[in-house]
């Protein structure tokens, strides 16, 4: 008889015993005693070592381990060996046992209340257990099966990489909002100033008022208008009575292109077809067909004026002496140019940076030139009707000369020449 009890109390204890503790933690849980991370613990045993899920039909094998029915089928189908999966015993026969209390234990741990409320998949309705690194979302181990292609992390290591993302954009963040309180600073400062000058501006208002009414230069006056050869404008006017300050200019044969001809006085200088014999010394033009003034500047202030009617093309102005005049080179003031220049008899341009284009609505006869080598000035004038042309401001560190070219005669369309004009011509 005790015997039997015995034995009766061996069968039945494990079967009894799991009943009772699930029976028992499913007290405690109710009455909120039971420590959550141990209920967590409780449940990962009763997760399939394979699909790492519930377990789905629990079968037990010889050695005693649990897998799914269709987890350890599928193990045995695609490794073609009928072994254990976790400690690799062999397995005779492919048998196995299906574990009817262990399933009814997972069935009442997974219904328990501390494990409600956990998010599980909608597509496969388990656990989200992993992140799919492509998607930006939690996934279950079926659809990593599923998705191949997709890179899934274990929830834990997704949160310590965005973790650290989320830290370097928080950074980011943090420097350009320190930048942009800078900025903020400076502004009010500058906001700070302008309210400053809105007195003074006030203030200045009040004191213009009570002073008497005056005429105001402008202050968009132009440096050549105002600036000039004043002496040799009012002597236009006033020729019959007075003598003119005009300066006396020729032109210096051993600086011409081959192809310029210059007359006697050295005065006048056009293009002629026949290139000349001559010696090419180093101040003499190759490429371009210039010729420079006998004499430069170093200091004061120099006008004079070129006859320039009948031609449709020409160039004039200043140079300094170290220009290059072997072969082609830009014509700017930085290469130390400071040259007007005609095309197709009504196209004028002063070649500075940018370039000043203008259209002749009259005829250009005559133009004035105007250096004042102290001031960085070089001013062009329509002499006849004194009217002011272009003038460039620079800084002259180098001897300057009269620079003078008349361009091809372009078969005798542009022959006439280019002539200085002399006080007494």
């Amino acid at each position: 008889m005790e015997k039997q009890k015995s034995d009766k109390t061996l069968t039945s204890s494990p079967k009894s015993s799991l009943n009772a503790d699930a029976k028992e933690m499913g007290k405690i849980n109710n009455t909120g005693t039971t420590c959550k991370a141990n209920v967590d613990d409780l449940a990962k045993e009763l997760h399939c070592q394979l699909c790492h899920d519930w377990f789905n039909k629990p079968v037990m094998l010889h050695c005693s381990h649990n897998f799914c029915k269709l987890c350890i089928e599928k193990a045995w189908k695609t490794n073609q060996k009928a072994v254990c999966p976790e400690c690799f015993a062999p397995c005779p026969g492919r048998n196995y046992i299906p574990n009817l209390v262990l399933e009814r234990l997972m069935l009442r741990i997974k219904d328990m209340p501390l494990l409600q409320g956990q998010p599980l998949c909608q597509e496969h309705g388990e656990n989200l257990k992993l992140f799919s690194k492509q998607e930006g979302k939690l996934a279950c181990f079926q659809c990593k099966d599923v998705r191949h292609s997709q890179e899934f992390l274990q929830i834990n290591e997704a949160v310590h990489v965005y973790s650290r993302k989320l830290a370097i954009s928080q950074a980011q963040v943090e420097a350009s909002l320190k930048e942009l309180q800078k900025l903020k600073g400076v502004q009010e400062e500058e906001i700070c100033a302008h309210k400053d000058i809105t007195a003074f501006l006030g203030s200045l208002e009040k004191g213009i008022e009570v002073l008497a009414p005056r005429h105001f230069i402008s202050g968009q006056l132009s440096l050549g208008k105002f600036k000039g050869p004043i002496q040799y404008m009012t002597w236009k006017e006033m020729r019959s009575i007075l003598t003119p300050d005009i300066s006396l200019i020729t032109l210096d044969p051993r600086t011409a292109h081959p192809n310029l001809v210059i007359s006697e006085d050295q005065t006048s200088v056009w293009h002629g077809d026949i290139k000349q014999m001559i010696p090419d010394n180093p101040e003499r033009f190759d490429s371009s067909v210039a010729v420079l003034g006998s004499e430069g500047f170093t200091s004061g202030k120099w006008y004079w004026e070129v006859e320039v009617a009948k031609k449709t093309k020409w160039t004039v102005g200043v140079v300094r002496e170290s220009i290059n005049r072997k072969g082609c080179c830009p014509l700017t003031p930085m290469d130390g140019f400071w040259l007007l220049r005609l095309r197709n008899q009504v196209e004028l341009k002063a070649l500075d940076v940018p370039s000043f284009s203008m259209v002749l609505k009259c005829k250009l006869n005559r133009v004035g030139i105007y250096l004042d080598y102290d001031g960085g000035q070089v001013s062009f004038y329509n002499a006849e009707e004194l009217c002011h042309i272009y003038t460039f401001s620079s800084t002259f560190t180098e001897k300057i000369f009269p620079y003078f070219c008349p361009c091809l005669n372009d078969s005798g369309d542009n022959l006439e020449p280019l002539s200085i004009i002399h006080p007494m011509t």
